[in-house]
């Protein structure tokens, strides 16, 4: 598994894993359910981009055109309720499922081609 630690200038860090099927992100400890990160710099978007070219070979951002491929909400089966993602004002907003894990959100390949497309139009990666 790959990890990297990325910190906002408020000090506000997010920890990326990065297996063969998905990529999280995660809070450093438990215990927050709304957390928001800053995007001072494209750093994250740039890395979440590169990893999702290399673990999905056919990997193509595009606009979502169903819910499946909306990110605003995933379903984490580990506690059986939904996390959720918004990005607004130059921040990535989350609402973890559960309070009793550091799992801010997680992304499937067609979720991170509808987010690196959003984030393609509002940034200049």
């Amino acid at each position: 598994m790959n990890e990297r630690v990325f910190e906002d200038e408020h000090g506000r860090k997010v920890i990326v894993k990065v297996n063969r099927s998905n990529i999280q992100i995660h809070s450093e400890k438990k215990d927050l359910l709304d957390y928001r990160f800053y995007l001072d710099s494209t750093d994250l978007l740039k890395f979440l981009k590169e990893q999702a070219i290399r673990i999905w070979k056919s990997f193509h951002p595009k606009e979502a055109d169903s819910l499946g491929s909306d990110y605003c909400e995933f379903y984490d089966r580990g506690t059986d309720a939904n996390g959720y993602l918004e990005y607004r004002n130059e921040m990535l907003i989350f609402e973890s499922p559960s309070e009793e894990i550091t799992l801010l959100y997680q992304f499937n390949k067609r979720r991170m081609e509808s987010f690196i497309y959003d984030m393609e139009s509002w940034f200049n990666l």
